[in-house]
């Protein structure tokens, strides 16, 4: 299957970070007026954070907002390995502090012990409008990585998350499913630097979803992946 995506290229992390918040913005805000509600699935790394602040400063209507994980490392909300500290440390401050946030991390010790809780909290959430992807360097994104023995289970599982274990920093780790994930209705993919996007391309051009397992993004027409790399 061919892989499908929109590529849009920046000069600078500003610009990027300027046209991609304005866009997650109106989309969220559509779904507002649509069915009362905008729900947005957020990733964790370095990459994120100036798009986190500016998000944050954005006018919305926060308080009509959901936000959640596409995952999360099985450490404490407050290490600096998490995401959800990310979350609260960048994006839920000023006008975003309105949000509604909804937790991967639970309070069970093993991440395969707090499944089960998190799949419950995610019940309530349908259908995720925007989500944001991060890719590493190895083409994992989300907690899919290559070759590891859960990979089949996060691509082809119908739950809205399953546990992982990462190739690279050994975490547990929780993850949105494949299937969760492509119920958005808008999916982007946030890159930055000139590794990363030769990464990017080399997958754009492979099938092997094993080996680079961000290609797993790009195989449908609908929602299609949209790119913004600087």
């Amino acid at each position: 299957m061919k892989n499908n995506f929109t590529f849009r290229s920046f000069g600078n992390s500003e610009a990027l970070v300027e046209a991609l918040s304005e866009k997650i913005a109106h989309a969220l805000q559509h779904a507002i007026e649509q069915k009362g509600r905008g729900i947005l699935a957020l990733s964790g790394g370095s990459t994120p954070k100036k798009l986190l602040q500016k998000l944050s400063m954005i006018d919305l209507e926060w308080k009509k907002v959901m936000v959640t994980l596409v995952d999360e490392r099985w450490v404490s909300p407050k290490s600096q390995e998490s995401n959800e500290n990310l979350i609260v440390n960048f994006l839920l401050q000023n006008k975003a502090r309105f949000a509604m946030f909804v937790p991967l991390k639970n309070i069970a010790v093993a991440v395969e012990d707090g499944l089960l809780i998190t799949q419950n909290r995610l019940k309530e959430i349908d259908k995720l409008d925007v989500v944001v992807l991060g890719m590493g360097t190895d083409a994992h994104t989300a907690s899919f990585f290559p070759q590891t023995k859960e990979l089949e289970h996060a691509l082809h599982t119908h739950e809205r998350c399953c546990a992982t274990t990462a190739s690279v920093a050994p975490f547990e780790r929780m993850t949105l499913s494949r299937n969760f994930l492509l119920s958005a209705t808008h999916l982007f993919l946030h890159i930055e630097g000139e590794q990363k996007k030769k990464v990017f391309d080399e997958a754009s051009q492979s099938s092997d979803i094993n080996a680079m397992p961000i290609i797993s993004m790009m195989q449908q027409t609908q929602p299609k992946l949209e790119v913004y790399y600087a």
